[in-house]
């Protein structure tokens, strides 16, 4: 869920087809927040076209000789990770000089200024509904989950966990995790492999454990990555008492072609 903002000069799109410089740059925002292929994502993305005339888009110094860009673009708080921010801009900077027809040089570049926000979960308000990064990617991962359930992104597997535990989904929780995976649960100790981790896993929802991820950083390297998440937990005692906590948790994914990126190495409790 984005909204691309493009203030310009009335005349830097003229000849050129709105819808597909919406098209071209809602494709770059929503696959930059790991929706790529999706059929939801771009009913999701908006791109906002404010042209201003000749004197309305002016440098200190008079009007500039060749159109300027300021881009906005707006997402859900996490949606992004810092890489991703970076790699997008240069995207939309490329095509922004190509779809002018200049040439991608540092001088044109120079041109497009491209600013990134962000909307905190419960600040956007959607059909009278409050919104949130987990309900955004619930609503994805509900389409993609028919076709294939594998994460080809690291920067989106923490959303993709909180849905799976805020469902009470077992079966697709311990999917994320890898049948050699070790877990470091919330008493200190260290449990290896897929029943152990599993029955962890059972605990989590029968508390009715209710997280919320926040990606801080990926690193990734070949086929590992380290992600590390600030997390909210909430879950509920047996008689009826409501605990939260609070944490940074440092995990381990690993890549395989035919499962993606899975939990190798679950550290919720970080460096504590």
């Amino acid at each position: 869920m984005a909204l691309v903002k493009i203030t310009t000069s009335e005349t830097a799109f003229l000849g050129h087809d709105p819808e597909r410089i919406a098209a071209a740059l809602g494709e770059l925002t929503y696959s930059a927040e790991g929706f790529a292929g999706s059929t939801v994502a771009p009913e999701l993305t908006w791109v906002l076209f404010e042209q201003l005339p000749e004197t309305g888009f002016l440098k200190a110094t008079g009007t500039p000789s060749k159109p300027y860009y300021y881009v906005e673009v707006t997402t859900l708080r996490g949606a992004m990770t810092e890489p991703s921010k970076l790699d997008l801009g240069a995207r939309i900077t490329h095509e922004l000089m190509m779809i002018e027809g200049c040439a991608p040089t540092e001088e044109n570049a120079q041109r497009i200024w491209v600013r990134f926000l962000e909307i905190a979960d419960g600040d956007l308000v959607v059909g009278g509904q409050a919104t949130s990064l987990a309900t955004l990617r619930a609503l994805v991962a509900g389409e993609d989950t028919t076709m294939d359930q594998k994460i080809t992104d690291p920067a989106t597997f923490a959303t993709a966990f909180d849905h799976a535990l805020n469902s009470g989904d077992h079966d697709r929780l311990q999917a994320l995790y890898d049948p050699e995976a070790t877990m470091r649960t919330s008493d200190g100790s260290v449990v290896e492999g897929h029943d152990l981790v599993g029955q962890e896993l059972k605990n989590l929802i029968a508390v009715q454990a209710h997280l919320e991820n926040r990606t801080r950083h990926v690193f990734r390297r070949g086929d590992v990555a380290l992600i590390i998440v600030d997390y909210t937990l909430q879950i509920t005692t047996p008689d009826g008492q409501q605990i939260d906590s609070r944490g940074t948790a440092t995990n381990v994914l690993k890549h395989t072609p035919e499962h993606g990126w899975r939990m190798i190495i679950a550290n919720p409790q970080g460096i504590a």
